[in-house]
């Protein structure tokens, strides 16, 4: 192999070979692919006879492109072309070289097509000085812009690894000469370099498929693949040539996709292959039978459309929804025609392809800036290949062409798969995963991602389902909807939890955590980092076992925020022994960051208690002690030293704005667990012993699971206060005992005493079932939906996998049980937290996913709501039609009404406070009494005199009757009243009406609807507006 002097040499010395014979068209293709791959892939060959002047001049033309990079600068050497035309002249002429170049300057710019720059190369040299003055007099005379490359320029070019082939070819160099590659990581595959000497050699144009096929995977591999890019211009070219031959209609048809499909993806922009796409949609539909093409025609579309969106194509987007609807109906033409399983479940897949390309709005500008480049999106795809990962899905949710056409397709796909078993349906299922944003919200968005994961693991087993539902729960996360995610997330730890695969499913456990965490939902987090601990304890591999540690460091971190620090203090201990059996290199945080995390929040504790709160310095300083890390606690906690003030109202405020618990909470003889969901708040006490702490801990990570369970669905939700105290004495009441023992209460709370097993008595078998039904007991309490209703909804949530979300694997007093009694003992001794008792909270903030809905309930039926006021005005205003008149017409009690009527009262609602007060009185003017015990008939009367009409000889009521705060006493009443026409019930004895209005108002336009009626602050009735 020479050196790169002498080959430089070893190739000049040839070149001027050229001249000794008639080597001008060797010369001429030398110059050519040189050009083709350092200048434009874009360059034709000229047509006229060179020796006859019949090219003007010209031995090589570009055809016109707006990009002025065309490769990547990735590739072997960055190639250039602007939006100019540009022209290739050659000489082998050896004397006179200026007067031959302005001769062919002449002879190019004064006929033929207006040229804007001229490459020019000559075999003999020229010399620098002689070289500008060329270049002056080219822009000067002609106004154009000349290169000059001579023989040396040509010659250091050729011995350039990439392009040493042009020498070898047309020189006749022997390979023995070739340079070697340098910084070359993934050498050229044998196959490539064998088909690609083939198609150099092979000078017919191809025709039948199989040459198609051949060329095809070359031209693939240099789209793809940066080491081969300098050689896409051949392929390119190579391939328009199965375009001017007699072969068959559909090998030009392929080729016209593949010259598309590599131009876009290798250059970056379609302008130069536009032709050959409006030739491929135009004949698309003349071509019977070939399925696949179908489908090429789907993705060429897609492409279509992204080109345009970058201006990167002539293309309109008129024209592209034409072809669009043209493909389409012709593929539902193919559907109605009753094809064979097979052919059907690919059109169908075709069909929901097309009916899942984005929307545009008409408005488009002609180029949208900041799009990713195409080839940047390649490069993504193919490094998620190359790391065995799916394929990014979208961030954003994206309006699609025709969602609910695509998800009745793709349920026709589901259900023809049966007699199709061997569909690919993995690459539908990738486009579904890809659109996750954009279906989840559609009513069959569930059904078909279990049905599509379910035929993926009848081919790919349980972990390809469990694969795809992490990509899910990725796609939702980066999407900020963390609920959406948490599900996928439970999907892919069931799919992966079996011996072979449990080493996926505990990370899964623990992103669970992450999630429940960042709902503000510490004690389902809690659980699921215990339930991973156990797992990875527990299983076969040893080296899962490296989990423990982390999974109790989460569970901690999960403590530390519920306000539980004493609790979490032990649990640090625990994470440090788990760390020092199990962690590799256990010392180094930088390898394991959830032991920094975790000591890093043991040492703000222990700061917090050494400025604030000296009364708990001493219990965390003692865990520290045991394990060897108080040196390093006071070194973290001296960097969060600050000259600021710090009080605890400041501290315990702040917390609370961040939705943490105020800080040991699970000090003295009681602890706390607070938290907020669906603007209701939580708290629940029991006393602090190991087995009360563990029984009421499994009962509030149970209400959060089930509440993120059922933040999707629509349980209409009431604002509320529920404090709740857990004592573990069921096992020593009677047998038919209530278990959840409701506490009157006056102040609009909802108040409990709960009875639990503790946990060594809790039967394994019954565990759930007993969960399940305490928890959502309590949870219906909060609902306005009946009891069959509600239930269904947790029903529902048992079908889409609750058991499992509840499940730690054993039992929850046993899975969280690392701490001993004597911990318990310690903190009881310890005086009463939280901190900042007596300071009012601020609102404890919901994460936004768990905040009270406002939207229209599901439950609202607006025809259904009209016809209902319609017939209490048509029932009620004669209970009040001498009365309602006269008030409207008498003051103060008319301004009342309308004051209440701007406040957003409605007449009927009015026209119901107005009769109820009414009719509350009437039994007293019969001398009817109604106490607890009245009996059935005095009870019917007093019924009747309610709903009776109003008579001229009724006594009446005067204005005190009617004040401002007696009418929205009975307005509040009403809205009660309502409720049952709604659908909804009051599951509470005591309910908050001031809460249940709330609701009624925002999701179910109780402060909107009306139905049409007399206005009822008119004087004398009269037929009135519609309201």
């Amino acid at each position: 192999m020479e050196n790169p002097p002498q080959l430089v040499q070893q190739i000049l010395f040839s070149l001027d070979r050229l001249s000794d014979g008639n080597g001008h068209h060797e010369y001429e293709k030398i110059c050519f692919a040189f050009a083709r791959r350092r200048i434009s892939i874009n360059l034709l060959p000229a047509t006229g006879p060179v020796s006859a002047g019949g090219d003007q001049g010209r031995d090589g033309e570009s055809f016109w492109s707006n990009i002025a990079n065309e490769i990547a600068a990735t590739s072997v050497h960055a190639a250039t072309v602007s939006d100019e035309r540009v022209v290739l002249a050659c000489t082998i002429q050896k004397t006179d070289i200026p007067s031959k170049i302005r001769s062919d300057l002449n002879s190019i710019t004064g006929q033929g097509t207006p040229v804007d720059r001229v490459l020019y190369f000559t075999v003999a040299s020229v010399p620098v000085a002689k070289r500008h003055e060329l270049i002056a007099q080219a822009r000067t005379d002609h106004d154009v812009e000349l290169e000059v490359f001579d023989g040396l320029a040509l010659a250091e070019h050729l011995a350039d690894p990439d392009l040493f082939w042009i020498a070898a070819e047309y020189l006749k160099l022997p390979a023995s000469l070739a340079p070697e590659r340098v910084d070359e990581d993934d050498p050229l595959p044998d196959w490539y370099v064998r088909d690609r000497d083939y198609w150099r050699a092979r000078t017919e144009p191809g025709q039948t498929m199989g040459d198609l096929v051949s060329l095809r995977d070359v031209l693939r591999h240099a789209t793809y693949h940066v080491q081969a890019r300098g050689d896409l211009g051949d392929w390119i070219a190579k391939m328009r040539e199965f375009l001017t031959g007699d072969g068959p209609a559909e090998v030009k048809m392929r080729a016209r996709y593949e010259i598309a499909v590599a131009t876009l993806r290798g250059t970056g922009e379609l302008h130069t292959a536009d032709p050959l796409v409006r030739e491929f949609f135009q004949s698309i539909t003349g071509i019977e039978g070939d399925l696949p093409l179908l489908e090429d025609a789907s993705v060429l579309l897609q492409y279509g459309y992204g080109s345009r969106l970058r201006g990167n194509t002539s293309i309109t987007m008129p024209e592209f929804d034409g072809y669009y609807e043209t493909l389409r109906e012709h593929v539902q033409i193919a559907l109605a025609a009753g094809p064979y399983p097979n052919a059907k479940a690919l059109l169908l897949a075709i069909d929901v392809r097309l009916a899942f390309f984005q929307a545009y709005p008409d408005d488009l500008p002609e180029r949208i800036e900041g799009l990713r480049d195409p080839r940047d999106t390649l490069r993504l795809v193919l490094d998620a290949y190359d790391a065995d990962e799916t394929v990014p899905a979208q961030t954003i949710a994206l309006p699609l062409r025709d969602r609910d056409g695509g998800t009745i397709t793709l349920g026709a796909l589901l259900d023809v798969l049966p007699s199709a078993p061997l569909f690919p349906i993995e690459h539908t299922a990738e486009l579904f995963e890809m659109l996750t944003l954009s279906l989840a919200d559609h009513p069959d968005y569930a059904e078909l991602r279990d049905r599509l994961d379910e035929a993926g693991a009848r081919v790919g087993g349980d972990a390809s389902k469990a694969e795809r539902a992490h990509a899910r729960a990725i796609t939702f996360a980066g999407a900020g909807q963390l609920l959406r995610a948490l599900a996928e997330v439970h999907e892919a730890k069931i799919g992966w939890r079996h011996g072979e695969t449990i080493h996926d499913s505990i990370p899964m456990m623990l992103l669970a955590a992450s999630i429940y965490e960042n709902l503000g939902l510490f004690f389902a987090a809690k659980l699921h980092a215990v339930a991973a601990a156990v797992a990875a304890n527990g299983a076969q591999q040893t080296d899962v076992r490296r989990f423990v540690p982390q999974a109790i460091a989460v569970a901690a971190i999960s403590d530390f925020k519920a306000g539980n620090w004493c609790s979490a203090s032990r649990l640090v201990r625990v994470t440090i022994l788990a760390q020092n059996a199990y962690a590799e290199d256990p010392t180094n945080l930088d390898r394991h960051p959830y032991l920094a995390d975790v000591l890093q929040r043991e040492a703000f504790a222990l700061h917090v208690a050494h400025r604030i709160a000296p009364d708990y310095e001493a219990s965390i300083r003692t865990t520290a002690r045991e394990v060897g890390t108080e040196t390093l606690l006071d070194d973290l906690a001296s960097e969060l030293a600050s000259e600021d003030p710090w009080t605890i109202e400041s501290l315990v405020r702040g917390l609370d704005r961040q939705g943490s618990g105020r800080p040991f909470a699970d000090a003295g003889e009681a602890r706390e667990m607070r938290w907020t969901a669906f603007g209701a708040t939580w708290t629940v006490q029991c006393r602090n012993t190991r087995r009360d702490t563990l029984a009421a801990e499994r009962l509030v990570s149970g209400i959060q699971i089930i509440q993120a369970e059922l933040a999707l669905a629509d349980a209409v939700w009431l604002p509320a206060q529920v404090h709740i105290e857990v004592k573990t004495d069921r096992d020593e009441q009677a047998t038919d005992a209530e278990k959840l023992e409701r506490i009157p209460d006056n102040n609009d709370l909802s108040r409990w005493i709960v009875h639990l097993q503790p946990g060594n008595s809790v039967q394994e078998d019954r565990a759930l079932v007993d969960l399940v039904t305490d928890a959502s007991l309590l949870l219906l309490d909060n609902s306005l939906l009946d009891r069959e209703k509600f239930l269904a909804l947790v029903d529902d949530a048992f079908a889409r996998g609750l058991g499992h979300k509840l499940s730690g694997g054993r039992p929850y007093d046993e899975a969280a049980g690392f701490l001993r009694d004597e911990d318990y003992e310690r903190m009881a001794a310890l005086p009463d937290g939280p901190l900042g008792e007596g300071i009012v909270g601020d609102a404890f903030p919901e994460h936004p996913e768990l905040a009270l809905r406002t939207d229209l309930s599901k439950w609202y039926d607006h025809d259904e709501t009209v016809a209902n006021i319609e017939r209490r005005y048509e029932r009620m205003m004669p209970i009040g039609r001498v009365t309602i008149p006269r008030l409207a017409r008498t003051e103060p009690t008319a301004a009342v009404l309308r004051q209440l009527r701007d406040e957003g009262w409605r007449d009927w609602q009015m026209m119901m406070a107005i009769t109820n007060i009414i009719g509350n009185a009437r039994p007293a003017w019969e001398g009817l009494r109604i106490a607890v015990g009245s009996p059935p008939e005095v009870r019917a009367r007093a019924s009747a005199l309610l709903r009776r009409e109003e008579l001229d000889t009724d006594p009446q009521l005067g204005s005190d009757a009617f004040t401002r705060d007696k009418l929205l006493a009975a307005l509040e009443f009403t809205a009660l009243l309502t409720l049952p026409s709604y659908g909804l019930h009051l599951n509470t004895p005591t309910p908050n009406a001031t809460a249940v209005l709330t609701v009624l108002r925002d999701r179910f336009n109780f402060g909107v609807d009306d139905a049409e009626h007399d206005d009822l602050l008119a004087g004398p009735p009269g037929r009135g507006d519609a309201a």
